[in-house]
């Protein structure tokens, strides 16, 4: 555990040194509400964790949300609250990782004053499970459960190799070819100038991002599972061919699942879920305080807001049609192509105003496609390509994640180090120099 911590806090410090305190208190926070829970009673118990909650949910919003708050003090009270704008206050920047490990050590200090039997761990602990080092930039954010049984006993086997290799070799691909190939010759340019482009343009822009944004992030996923693996560390699934979800409910539970299931069991399910007070309701508030998550735009709150309008859409018509059977084959089949269609275009138009800075840029995008007009810059045929690729990834991930496990596992393990060394120098290749950060690490 103490060599894994340090080279956890190694690996963070190169983020930059600044950040650690953040890290270290954050952990303190956690650790210390769980040490001082012990043999109290419910109501101190539950003073306690409020306490820790709020204090770490004003640490996130200060960050997330200062800029933003500042300019609005500005605008309403004038020169007098200029001084909020000051250089050395709008220097600061949010802390690498902070929302997720946060969340992190939410759920770690929760969990233990849902179940007063869980045994506390020492600092050090706590903090080197906040600050494992392939999940602390960007996740999956993990519970207790998933990492101290695996701390005791963690080995790499002989058959990690060859799985943390694939991850690895997935992620890149996805990341640095497919990813930053579509961000750079299409979804820039059109987010960036929507006017400059066709409306076919614009769609193919549209369609691109949604494969961008996929193919980013579950890259960054693979490979922190990857490379967890090599260690003989196993981290949850953040996702399971989302682009195949029939319904928006179904892409919830595909889609970054350590998110989704963080907002379901700390946030939606506590305050009613579907069994107390209005589910429409808080499905709705669920999902747009999972807007403001990702930050203090607009834009973000509005796509929160818009999928939390689809879920409850979804929930009502589950109700609606609950014992309703269509029992001709051809016509189920058709209804379930014409779910996925669906799906994945609303999902998609959605993903616009989360791609776009604000919501008039998101409109200027979406009614540059509605406007269906031919002049402007067009787009290349391997767009196309990579785009219908991406979404074929997601569909078949899966099983191309195990094709190529069975050809590397049988290879003897000299060889397996120089295909592994190949593939990656091959997919370096393939990227442009300079690659663009992942998504989620602004998060």
């Amino acid at each position: 555990m103490w060599f894994l911590l340090a080279a956890n806090l190694l690996f963070y410090t190169l983020a930059g040194v600044g950040y650690l305190p953040f890290l270290f208190f954050i952990a303190f926070i956690n650790w210390g509400c769980v040490r001082a829970m012990e043999r109290k009673g419910r109501r101190t118990r539950l003073i306690l964790v409020s306490a820790a909650v709020v204090v770490q949910v004003l640490i996130l919003a200060f960050f997330k949300y200062y800029e933003t708050a500042a300019l609005w003090c500005v605008e309403q009270i004038g020169p007098g609250a200029q001084w909020l704008l000051h250089p050395k206050l709008a220097s600061w920047v949010l802390p690498v990782g902070l929302s997720f490990y946060s969340f992190q050590g939410l759920a770690y200090t929760i969990d233990h004053y849902r179940e007063e039997g869980l045994a506390p761990r020492s600092y050090a602990q706590v903090l080197c499970f906040l600050s494992f080092f392939p999940t602390v930039m960007s996740g999956p954010i993990m519970r207790e459960n998933n990492f101290f049984p695996q701390l005791r006993t963690s080995f790499a086997g002989e058959e990690d190799f060859p799985e943390g290799v694939v991850l690895i070799l997935s992620g890149l691909f996805k990341k640095v070819v497919m990813a930053t190939y579509l961000q750079s010759h299409l979804v820039d340019g059109v987010f960036g100038a929507p006017e400059d482009y066709s409306s076919a343009a614009a769609l193919m822009a549209v369609y691109a991002y949604s494969v961008q944004i996929y193919c980013d992030f579950s890259g960054y996923t693979d490979i922190a599972m990857g490379v967890a693996q090599l260690m003989g560390f196993h981290i949850p699934r953040n996702f399971n061919a989302p682009y195949r979800s029939l319904n928006l409910q179904e892409f919830w539970h595909r889609w970054h699942i350590s998110l989704s299931t963080w907002l379901r069991d700390y946030l939606y399910i506590p305050m009613g879920g579907s069994r107390k007070g209005n589910r429409y309701v808080n499905l709705a508030v669920t999902m747009i305080i999972g807007g403001a998550w990702h930050g203090s735009s607009l834009s973000f709150l509005v796509w929160g807001a818009l999928h939390g309008a689809g879920l409850a859409l979804v929930h009502a018509w589950h109700q609606l049609s609950d014992g309703w059977r269509i029992n001709n084959r051809v016509l189920r089949g058709l209804g379930r192509v014409a779910s996925w269609v669906v799906t994945l275009h609303v999902v998609a138009v959605l993903w616009v105003f989360f791609r776009a800075e604000t919501v008039p840029e998101a409109l200027a995008v979406l009614g540059r496609v509605a406007e269906w007009a031919p002049e402007g810059e067009g787009f290349s045929l391997t767009v196309l390509i990579a785009t219908v690729w991406g979404v074929l990834l997601s569909f078949c991930g899966t099983s191309l994640y195990r094709c190529g496990v069975r050809g590397l596992s049988a290879l003897p393990w000299v060889v397996q180090g120089g295909v592994a060394g190949l593939m990656i120098a091959l997919i370096m290749n393939l990227g442009p120099d300079g690659v663009l950060p992942f998504i989620y690490t602004q998060f």
